[in-house]
């Protein structure tokens, strides 16, 4: 489930007004075997078109943050520095944490250089902490979540929102790339969608039965080195029938809910195996071809579309070490 966008606080701290996009955020997720636009670092569409370096540099003075730009190609912007930003410039680890304290919540942005270009920025993690987490709004009403909880496991999530004349519950959607962990009052919900990993901490505030948003993270598992780019499409599910050469005999979509369908491709459309746990989808259009890459985290698991892309070249070393950074629990969902 998606409560925020990513980056959302980085461009309203940061704009100066031309309305520029953001570094580090991976674009639009495709549908089952189509590919789209996605961002991480670079920019790349269907076309095949490329723009780079995208990201973020930094002016640093005597250790301290002076000035912030965008960097797009060989066109650079100016950022605007927030008057309640604080920085800190970590040399040893390449990275700058940028503090915004504010009056009922404080974010923290972490900022890791590029592994080719340590002048150039992504934003590889997004925080914000609410200062008092509550159930009750400001102007009075009462807005929360409840959740169904069974043998320490969340089974059913709901948001609530009541006032004097009018109650309303909301079942919310879970995706099948969601975990959850409860500890005492406190639940966490850890998700992936494209090459973002988001954590939301809920807590129960004293005296309330709802649990309020205490926090939510964001976290970009940026691309490095790899020339394709991770995109976790948690709607892009299917089952793959796999022969002893490794030819793809059947293939069948799995829906949100777990219902599965035997589809027959297209005779433009080949599958076929290409490492134990990943299958490659090949779509030829005309004279142009497209690529999708599926990947199996459990054998429990159905394959989940983890990559997209032009041609039909896919860079699976640096697909693994992207795999490799997300936390085993979610990955075994994938």
């Amino acid at each position: 489930m998606e409560r925020n966008e990513y980056s959302g606080q980085f461009f309203n701290n940061h704009s100066d007004g031309q309305g520029i996009a953001l570094p580090g955020f991976q674009g639009g997720e495709a549908g089952f075997g189509s590919p789209s636009i996605g961002f991480g670092g670079h920019f790349e569409n269907d076309f095949g078109g490329t723009i780079t370096p995208q990201g973020v540099g930094f002016t640093i003075t005597g250790g301290q943050v002076t000035a912030m730009d965008q960097v797009f190609g060989t066109s650079t912007f100016s950022l605007n520095l927030p008057s309640n930003a604080t920085f800190s410039v970590n040399a040893t680890a390449n990275t700058i944490t940028e503090t915004l304290a504010g009056t009922t919540s404080t974010e923290t942005i972490l900022y890791s250089a590029e592994p080719t270009n340590t002048s150039l920025y992504q934003v590889s993690q997004e925080t914000t902490t609410i200062t008092n987490p509550t159930t009750t709004t400001a102007s009075g009403f009462t807005k929360g979540y409840a959740f169904t909880i069974a043998n320490g496991q969340v089974t059913a999530m709901q948001e609530v929102f009541s006032n004097l004349t009018f109650s309303a519950t909301e079942n919310q959607q879970i995706s099948p790339t969601t975990v959850f962990s409860v500890n005492g009052t406190t639940v966490t919900e850890t998700s992936i969608h494209g090459n973002t990993i988001e954590t939301t901490n809920f807590t129960q505030p004293t005296g309330s039965t709802l649990y309020a948003v205490a926090s939510e993270s964001s976290t970009i598992v940026l691309p490095g080195t790899a020339t394709t780019l991770l995109s976790v499409n948690p709607n892009d599910r299917a089952d793959f029938t796999i022969g002893t050469s490794g030819n793809v005999t059947q293939v069948q979509a799995v829906s949100s809910n777990g219902v599965v369908t035997t589809i027959t491709p297209s005779s433009n459309v080949t599958f076929s195996q290409i490492s134990p746990g990943f299958v490659l989808e090949t779509a030829t259009v005309g004279t142009n071809s497209y690529y999708t890459v599926f990947y199996q985290g459990s054998s429990t698991a159905p394959y989940t579309e983890i990559a997209h892309g032009v041609g039909t070249t896919v860079d699976l070393v640096g697909v693994k070490a992207q795999l490799a950074e997300i936390p085993a629990s979610l990955l075994s969902l994938i």
